[in-house]
């Protein structure tokens, strides 16, 4: 196959060269004595983390508008700036036993990613989500292009578990993922930093902010581009494979009025050529090895443009009320997607695919806080254009022949909610909490499905189902109660409904499946909560208990029934009534000064309560069963700690443990596709000069080689039995200069 553009190794040998030549441009003496002084701002303030006897608080904005994590009451974990920089947090499947109760069973991020929250959440990518995916505020549809956010410019990563319908809009069933990227200030602040690690890995970051001329107006610009030569190896041709390659920006613009208004304009962009044509590695070949795949076909190119632009407008009405006007775009394409499922020198599964997505958001918002009232109201609209076309080449074992087949889809989806919810502070110590969406959600598009010959020529027409329309409208409630109990214990119970959009599978092999509609899935969800802060603020240890039931739970079934007719692909079917219970604990100690210590736990349960018996056999009947990706226990522990120096420099340890107990992939709970527990211990050393102008930092993931299947993919009938599997060791050294 013609490359286009560069050559994957040239592009490499590009971005390492530039990475050298920054870094004998930082290391420059001149720089450093001509260099000022860092200003004061809150990213600055950020990344030195003065010493104090006490942690501080953590300030979200979980509810809208910004509140003290330790009286929030809600269960969020929270990914600071420092913790970002320090685990080197990129993509969403970083999140994966850094904060517990997270599942993201795809690890590589040019590929659809389906996130989970207390065993919910991971179903089909092509269709709505259960968890939603916000980039400042602006939601991102579906699972495609969601994943890669290694930009400089992250201030942090907000989890929210449970229902977020009130706040947020439909589909969050089981929470939300929000990251959050600093807005522009008249304070200069500019850094750049190179690194380079094994496996050739070359990254650059920069970020530049600062004021626009002597009126209003300032800027920022975040810059990230990331490399490596895969951590797979391709014993048929000599490659490396699982190449990363890609490069992200944002810039914003922000006018702050002294009335009180203000604005920000955002646009960012992402370029991704990664490998995706061997994400798989056989199981079922006598020289399987992990990492190791047997690829004769040419790698097939994927290119990715993924980017959106977003204004956020503020406005002060009078009388303690905001308005708040947030209007997004957001845009991908992928073209195409090639890979290889099976992974063996005999071709056995090839997939090429076209994705291509357009959303707009509009959102209008009301805030208000005075004396013990706090509300938000506000509409939300979006509409979602999606389009989708795959080629399928299935070359079964003789004597059964080859198949050839082709789906398209075009889907649009527009979904109107109007929301509000309160905060009432009944007494001094008593706080209450009513909210409520009504929404309606519809869906209209098409899906054509043709039979073609091994030249990927069409031969037959199998359907094509025009007109297809769906629609479904509801009400989402919270409600809760609060007791600041002391002024260093918060306790809070809350119950929520929550509603996940089902609509049309993409193109299959029948027109029935093609032509089905699920329903939404429902869940209601009871949760208790305590927060305490303790020996003078030098512990907090933050608990919260919940129960989830789901009705009309979505599972992704092959060989159900629809209709009374039994359907052999894979669909996205109303299965029946599931519930998951379980405790997340957070735990944070200031140990000494300079010392700090975090254990993040969560202890889950999940089972199947009723389940539409899909064939009518016995053995399909998965009532008891536990749900797909519902870890018992997942847990993250970190050990920080700050060493200064004599001459005023600063040296910093830390040291992270993560760990996911067994997990199944399927609602069969198939053994021979179960996830095995996974254990990952990191290291990161970090050395910042007197002035805070130099920094240099050293990072080890998975300091001890474990070696993980993360996901397995089988398909007897073509002989396909392939793993996807963690990274290896890894390790990243990093100069950063502040100017």
């Amino acid at each position: 196959m013609v490359h286009r553009g560069m050559r994957d190794g040239e592009r490499g040998g590009v971005r390492r060269g530039i990475a050298w030549l920054l870094l004998a441009y930082l290391a420059s003496p001149a720089i450093a004595q001509s260099a000022p002084s860092p200003p004061e701002d809150a990213a600055s303030a950020a990344s030195a983390r003065p010493a104090v006897v006490s942690l501080q608080p953590v300030i979200v904005t979980a509810q809208r508008r910004q509140t003290v994590l330790g009286t929030t009451p809600l269960s969020v974990g929270v990914v600071d700036l420092h913790s970002i920089e320090t685990n080197g947090t990129a993509q969403l499947s970083d999140l994966v036993g850094t904060v517990p109760g997270v599942t993201v069973p795809n690890g590589f991020s040019n590929q659809p990613q389906a996130v989970g929250i207390r065993g919910m959440g991971v179903s089909v990518p092509a269709m709505s989500q259960a968890v939603g995916i916000y980039v400042d505020d602006v939601p991102l549809i579906r699972g495609y292009a969601t994943a890669l956010w290694d930009l400089p410019d992250i201030a942090r990563i907000e989890v929210l578990r449970g229902p977020q319908g009130t706040l947020y809009g439909q589909n969050l069933t089981a929470g939300a993922v929000r990251v959050i990227s600093i807005d522009p200030s008249r304070a200069p602040v500019a850094w750049g930093s190179v690194s380079l690690g094994n496996y050739r890995n070359a990254e650059v970051h920069a970020y530049v902010n600062g004021p626009i001329g002597d009126g209003p107006l300032s800027g920022s610009f975040a810059l990230s581009s990331r490399g490596n030569d895969g951590f797979g190896y391709n014993a048929s041709t000599g490659e490396r494979v699982n190449k990363l390659d890609a490069t992200q920006f944002r810039a914003k613009l922000r006018l702050k009025q002294p009335s009180g208004t203000d604005a920000v304009l955002a646009v960012d962009g992402l370029l991704d050529r990664s490998d995706t044509n061997t994400g798989n590695f056989p199981l079922n070949d006598p020289q399987s090895a992990p990492r190791v795949t047997f690829v004769t076909a040419t790698p097939g190119p994927f290119k990715r443009l993924s980017g959106g632009l977003q204004l956020k407008v503020t406005h002060p009405l009078g009388d303690g009320i905001d308005l708040h006007s947030i209007t997004g775009y957001r845009a991908y394409w992928d073209d195409p997607t090639i890979a290889d499922i099976g992974g063996k020198a005999a071709l056995r599964y090839l997939l090429s695919q076209k994705v291509e997505q357009k959303a707009f958001s509009q959102e209008v918002q009301l805030q208000s806080r005075q004396d013990r009232l706090a509300w938000t109201a506000g509409l939300m609209l979006v509409s979602d254009r999606f389009d989708f076309d795959r080629i399928v080449d299935q070359i079964p074992p003789p004597p059964k022949s080859r198949a050839d087949t082709e789906g398209q889809t075009h889907l649009e989806t527009t979904d109107v909610g109007v929301y509000g919810q309160s905060h009432y502070q009944w007494t001094d110590e008593i706080g209450l909490t009513a909210g409520l969406r009504a929404y309606r959600t519809t869906q209209t598009g098409d899906n054509q499905f043709w039979r073609l010959d091994a030249q990927q020529q069409r031969t037959q027409e199998v359907y094509h189902a025009t007109d297809l329309s769906t629609a479904s409208q509801g009400l989402l409630p919270r409600l809760g109660v609060d007791w600041q109990r002391n002024p260093d214990h918060f306790l809070y119970a809350s119950f929520a409904m929550g509603q996940k959009f089902g609509g049309f599978n993409r193109a299959t092999a029948s027109e029935r499946a093609s032509t089905y509609a699920a329903r939404p899935e429902k869940v209601s969800t009871w949760e208790l909560g305590s927060k305490w802060r303790l020996a003078g603020g030098r512990l907090t240890a933050d608990v919260a208990l919940f129960l989830n039931r789901y009705g009309e739970y979505l599972a992704a079934l092959q060989n159900t029934v629809i209709n009374g007719v039994q359907v052999p692909d894979q669909v996205l079917v109303n299965a029946g009534r599931a519930k998951t219970y379980g405790a997340d604990i957070d735990l944070a100690a200031k140990l000494a000064a300079q010392t700090e210590l975090a254990l993040s736990v969560e202890l889950l349960r999940s089972r199947i309560l009723e389940f539409a018996n899909p064939t009518g056999a016995a053995i399909s009947n998965y009532v008891g069963n536990e749900l797909p990706y519902a870890s018992h226990l997942s847990l993250s522990a970190r050990f920080g700690h700050v060493q200064p120096l004599p001459d005023g420099s600063s040296l910093e340890f830390s040291a992270t443990l993560q760990h996911l107990s067994r997990q199944y992939a399927d609602v069969q709970n198939t053994a021979a596709i179960a996830i095995g527990p996974q254990t990952y211990v990191n290291f990161a050393t970090n050395w910042s000069s007197p002035e805070h102008r130099w920094s240099f930092s050293v990072r080890v993931r998975n300091a001890t080689n474990r070696t993980h299947v993360v996901l397995r993919t089988m398909i007897p009938s073509v002989d396909v039995d392939a793993a996807n599997y963690n990274a290896p060791r890894t390790w990243l050294a990093t100069l950063r200069r502040d100017f």
